[in-house]
């Protein structure tokens, strides 16, 4: 399967009883991917690094699906979209990045979703499901998240996906152009807990 990473081979992950399902970012899902963050704009710039004047250009799509592509086939990332079902639309994003391997065995997880579709428990589904591919088929130990302290959906979501709060970085990440504090959660795979 590895092999053929680079071929734009569609690699999916079902979501149990859900109405959407991830896939890998693929050169497919462009105008699909580029009309939700477009549409999505506004609602994502609280929460988000601020956009480059090309961020919704296809040359640089191109490159982020070559290096997610690049990133799964050496387990060291996962840039996945959420895509609806039956509406076959991106409906969101859900990422595995800065996977660190020897002693930590961990990663970050960051997400978004779009404003129709959020708040249904859709982002819960999928983080859940990232983590579960994350620990047994990346073999990592522990997934890291953070959000913005005003951010309550977002921390709603860990909570509920099992994460626990473990402390508040200040002026952590660069988001929406100023040095912003966020509060951290983490979550280890449940057997090395023992």
């Amino acid at each position: 399967m590895l092999g053929r990473l680079f071929s734009d081979d569609v690699i999916e992950l079902e979501v149990g009883g859900a109405d959407f399902l991830l896939r890998l970012a693929s050169r497919g899902d462009y105008l699909n991917w580029r009309r939700a963050r477009a549409e999505n704009h506004a609602f994502l710039k609280p929460y988000e690094p601020v956009w480059a004047e090309d961020a919704l250009d296809e040359d640089r799509y191109r490159l982020m699906v070559r290096d997610a592509r690049r990133a799964f086939r050496y387990q060291s990332g996962a840039v996945m979209f959420l895509i609806h079902t039956d509406e076959g639309e991106v409906i969101g994003g859900i990422n595995l990045s800065n996977v660190r391997r020897r002693v930590a065995q961990m990663g970050t997880l960051g997400y978004w979703m779009s404003e129709r579709w959020g708040g249904q428990g859709r982002m819960t589904r999928a983080v859940e499901r990232m983590v579960r591919f994350a620990f047994y088929d990346f073999n990592l130990h522990r997934i890291e998240a953070g959000c913005i302290p005003d951010n309550e959906a977002s921390a709603r979501v860990l909570l509920n996906a099992g994460f626990r709060e473990e402390g508040y970085a200040e002026k952590y990440l660069r988001i929406n152009g100023a040095w912003q504090d966020h509060r951290l959660f983490g979550i280890t795979r449940p057997e090395d807990d023992l």
